[in-house]
């Protein structure tokens, strides 16, 4: 140890030490080096909040799953993001409550217990724009007896989801793939008003008993949600027991339809996959109203029209 301490204070006394210089009456003085322009800051807030419509309608293979993840000054805010042209681009963003009065109050006494919100749009794409819901009941430590998931997808999809903070009233305001807003406690992070309710998180536990985030849609448009206990909420089949999707119209329909994933996520894995990748079957959503028109027996017909055209790619594939 005194032996590497003796080294590190000569190689410090060697770096202060004055460099000696040759003089030379004919050399000429070094050209000045250029300073590069310091590259601004990526402004995460700022891009959040822009709205924007999908920058294409199918996602390209080679950024399906391609994403990092990123903090914000925003406590428990991430954004997702990924760098297709060597420029950052926004892919999503989530938050958490891990510990409030009346959806997580386990959460106020010990630590782990949470609620996840994760507003997905993989490749700023039309086809899976989704709204993931994660309830982590950290009461056995095992992920899949402890998490709960639900999905909601929300249509029609005309632009990506998008996020203000409204520092003064401390709530946080998400716009839907429809246009709607859902209003967060930017303390809480609650859900305190807009197209989104949502009831506490459900602490039985029996994993059997237990229900998966009661996150429900009260707007005016559709919305498809699928739910499931540690495992992916698209599946047809799980543990060999049949599943179903909850429709929901609330502007038109009280009750809501129930139908199976396989109407509306593929299946079947293809050559070379060891599991299906759960993607969207419908290119439009058009395509998928007109399931819903033969699998619910509603009428649809106000919904086509709001239903926007393909989106042509913005940037190059």
């Amino acid at each position: 140890m005194r032996k590497l301490t003796i080294f590190a204070c000569a190689a410090l006394l060697a770096a202060c030490a004055p460099v000696q210089h040759k003089t030379s009456t004919s050399e000429k003085p070094a050209a000045p080096v250029s300073q590069a322009k310091p590259q601004p800051r990526f402004n995460e807030l700022a891009t959040l909040a822009r709205q924007a419509q999908p920058e294409r309608d199918g996602i390209r293979d080679r950024f399906r799953y391609d994403r990092s993840i990123s903090t914000t000054d925003i406590d428990g805010l991430r954004y997702f993001f990924y760098e297709p042209t060597r420029k950052r681009a926004v892919v999503g963003f989530a938050f958490e409550n891990d510990g409030s009065p009346k959806i997580n109050p386990v959460g106020l006494k010990r630590t782990g217990a949470r609620r996840e919100f994760a507003f997905h749009f993989a490749d700023r794409a039309r086809e899976n724009i989704y709204l993931a819901v994660n309830d982590d009941v950290k009461i056995s430590g095992r992920f899949s007896h402890d998490n709960m998931f639900r999905e909601l997808h929300f249509f029609p999809r005309t632009q990506l989801p998008s996020l203000v903070i409204d520092h003064g009233k401390r709530r946080i305001e998400v716009t839907l793939p429809t246009g709607e807003p859902v209003l967060f406690d930017q303390d809480s992070m609650e859900l305190v008003g807009g197209a989104l309710i949502e009831s506490p998180i459900d602490f039985n536990r029996s994993r059997h008993q237990r229900r998966n985030p009661e996150v429900r849609y009260q707007g005016d448009y559709l919305a498809i949600t699928v739910a499931q206990r540690g495992e992916a909420p698209r599946r047809a089949k799980v543990w060999g027991q049949p599943k179903f999707a909850e429709v929901h119209y609330p502007s038109k329909y009280a009750k809501s339809c129930r139908l199976s994933p396989r109407h509306v996520w593929d299946q079947r894995p293809k050559p070379g996959d060891s599991d299906p990748k759960l993607t969207m079957l419908h290119k439009t959503d058009a395509q998928l109203f007109a399931i819903i028109e033969r699998q619910c027996g509603w009428d649809l017909s106000t919904m086509k029209k709001a239903a926007p055209r393909l989106a042509e790619a913005k940037v190059s594939p």
